[in-house]
């Protein structure tokens, strides 16, 4: 596995600097596994856990609670301990999760991002009394956990601090390796990085103009000219956030670019051959990058909202037929665009499709892509206030182990799905169920979405699969995610791996890099709008310098080698 793995560190920067939950953040950190950080006694002997857990995490709208999950009420009989489940209210895990730490009686369990939402970072965590350091605890307490770090020491880099105490059960996609021909279970699947969005293009319409799906950039200027043509009339439609999360037309010049209006995992930095972190918009190639863009935009091939409009926004103009391109994201699905067309008119041609970003030239290999990070970022963390570990451990534990991970990932065997031909398959209670609901929401009510386990990336491919589709139809759903994963769209995710800053750097670092970020973020819509002329691209990387790109390289730089010294 790649040791490229994301944080949000732009958020966790913030979060360390503003946020002022837990107490002042220590700038000492407590040794590894310091058992001074436990919070109680390791009798295993607890029959209740409380464990507090955001609702979102669940996979379908027909469950309300954890407590309602059929696939967590089968987990709390296995292990044999009941879960008093706490869960914030919609929209609120945040400022709940701020509200809670600021407490001392916490629940025993927290799953959430702590690297990126307590203020100095786990290690501050645990400086503080709020969370209990693993080390030594998971080997005794956690063996299928402790197993799975053995065989995938990336994962353990990831949830180590620089200090070196391991302090969650991390979340993280997997997937079956591509080389095998069966399923593989939990210890077997690789960690992965989930790519999700990506362009779309309608496929009627190149075939209606003659033309073959658009690889390169000039075949792209070419496919928008003439769906203009056409009466077409956004050629290309996007929300801005989507259209740099993807890496659209930027990966072309070998640079990745920030997401714009939210700065996920902190795509404007990446890393080159040689191991150095560069920043995207100060790259020269960025001037070429927005060029192509003004380009589209001033010629009308570019919606003119893309700025300020959402995905609701796109999606209406897409169905009402005035697009011939656009960025998605899964899981709405292709096949759920195209029945809405067809719904109100039947003899529409409408066909969208996926496709790979461009290549400057045919041939090229392009190096950076949209991807999630396989660790997600989010952990539960066993808190100072449970009053049993061990107990603690096992439950989380119990979600590593073949018999639990299945649970989570795929509901109960012979109701929400069974084995065909090795792998596992929906039901076809789940496909036709009664209800008459999507077969996505119906397998929600068996399988989580997200949580302290090994999340396998077939069941998500399962809930995302078009099953309305005829014997021999083409499912442009997974084929879409297909394209977006494979080393085609590129081989590296653009972002940086799970560094974080030391209490005494985030300050500096915040100021820095938020006068940055913003300062290029309003500099990228008025190049591509022409509101300011690209002849003074090299003002606007002097503007960068002067306030602090060096400053920020170099703490970034520092904080990438304490990163890669985690785990020798």
């Amino acid at each position: 596995m790649k040791k490229i793995i994301s944080a949000f560190l732009a958020c966790a920067v913030m979060a360390l600097s503003l946020a002022g939950c837990g107490g002042s953040a220590s700038s000492s950190a407590p040794a590894a596994g310091s058992a001074s950080s436990a919070g109680g006694s390791t009798a295993g002997t607890a029959t209740t856990v409380s464990w507090w857990m955001d609702p979102q995490n669940m996979a379908s709208n027909q469950v309300k609670s954890f407590s309602e999950h059929k696939g967590w009420q089968l987990y709390e009989k296995n292990v044999g301990v009941d879960i008093d489940w706490q869960e914030p209210a919609s929209g609120q895990s945040a400022e709940q999760f701020n509200l809670i730490v600021a407490t001392s009686d916490l629940p025993d369990i927290m799953y959430y991002s702590w690297a990126t939402s307590y203020p100095g970072g786990p290690d501050a965590a645990i400086a503080d009394g709020k969370i209990v350091a693993l080390n030594d605890y998971i080997e005794e307490y956690a063996p299928n956990f402790s197993a799975y770090l053995d065989a995938h020491p990336d994962v353990r880099q990831e949830i180590t601090t620089d200090s070196g105490n391991i302090y969650c059960f991390p979340g993280v996609y997997t997937y079956t390796s591509q080389d095998s021909d069966v399923w593989q279970g939990t210890i077997d699947r690789e960690p992965y990085e989930e790519s999700f969005i990506g362009l779309v293009v309608r496929k009627d319409l190149l075939d209606k103009a003659g033309l073959d799906i658009p690889v390169t950039l000039d075949d792209w200027y070419e496919a928008l000219v003439a769906f203009k043509d056409m009466g077409i009339k956004y050629p290309l439609s996007c929300q801005a956030m989507m259209l740099t999360m993807a890496q659209c037309f930027s990966s072309a010049y070998d640079i990745t670019v920030p997401v714009v209006g939210y700065d996920i995992g902190n795509t404007a930095f990446a890393l080159k051959d040689d191991g150095s972190i560069f920043y995207g918009p100060a790259q020269d190639s960025y001037k070429e990058y927005l060029a192509f863009m003004n380009k589209l935009y001033s010629e009308g091939l570019l919606d003119p909202d893309f700025m300020v409009q959402d995905r609701t926004n796109v999606q209406s103009k897409v169905i009402n037929g005035e697009v011939g391109a656009w960025v998605e994201m899964m899981p709405t699905g292709l096949g759920n665009l195209r029945r809405q067309v067809l719904a109100d008119d039947p003899n529409s041609e409408f066909y969208p499709v996926g496709v790979l970003n461009p290549v400057l030239e045919e041939g090229q290999q392009l190096v950076y892509k949209q991807g999630n990070a396989a660790y997600i970022g989010s952990g539960a963390a066993i808190t100072t206030s449970c009053e049993d570990i061990a107990t603690a451990c096992r439950v989380l534990d119990y979600g590593w182990s073949e018999e639990g991970n299945r649970i989570l990932n795929w509901g109960i065997e012979g109701e929400s799905y069974e084995f065909v031909d090795g792998w596992p398959k929906l039901t076809d209670s789940i496909v036709n169920n009664d209800q008459g609901i999507a077969p996505s929401e119906a397998f929600g009510v068996y399988r989580n979405l997200n949580g302290p386990y090994p999340m396998d990336h077939s069941q998500r491919l399962e809930s995302k699969r078009d099953y309305t589709l005829q014997e021999g139809e083409v499912d442009e759903n997974l084929k879409s995610l297909d394209l977006w994963s494979s080393s085609a769209n590129g081989t590296v995710r653009a972002g940086l791996p799970s560094t974080t800053m030391l209490t005494e750097e985030s300050a500096e670092y915040a100021n820095a890099y938020n006068e940055l970020s913003t300062y290029a973020a309003e500099m990228f819509s008025k190049f591509v709008m022409g509101n300011e002329s690209l002849d003074n691209f090299a003002k606007y990387q002097d503007n960068l310098k002067a306030l602090g790109l060096d400053t920020v390289l170099q703490l970034q730089t520092t904080a990438l080698e304490r990163y890669n010294s985690r785990v020798q």
